[in-house]
């Protein structure tokens, strides 16, 4: 049901603590190389209580950890979305980064 949701060629990103970690900068040059390399769009998703299914790991483009941590789902939501702004903050050299 999941992959129906996702159009055809879009990227998407599975979040979960086995992923790869990035620094703040790493991220967003991830963000950026991604969004130069295919569509601009790019999909997030985040697991449920038992992570994801084999089949959705091996069509996803990729595993991200925002921690090795188990978080609540609203709590990643959250963390997530506060390093998108940051990682887009840094793309465009705006001053809410601080190295």
């Amino acid at each position: 049901m999941i992959l129906s949701k996702i159009p055809p060629g879009i990227p998407f990103y599975l979040l979960d603590e086995k992923g790869k970690e990035y620094h703040s900068k790493g991220f967003a040059q991830f963000i950026n190389k991604t969004m130069s390399n295919s569509s601009r769009d790019i999909y997030f998703l985040i697991g449920g209580a038992y992570g994801f299914d084999d089949i959705i790991r091996s069509k996803s483009n990729g595993i991200i950890s925002l921690s090795k941590l188990t978080l609540p789902h609203q709590l990643a939501r959250l963390m997530f979305l506060e390093q998108l702004y940051r990682a887009f903050s840094i793309l465009h050299n705006q001053p809410y980064h601080h190295d």
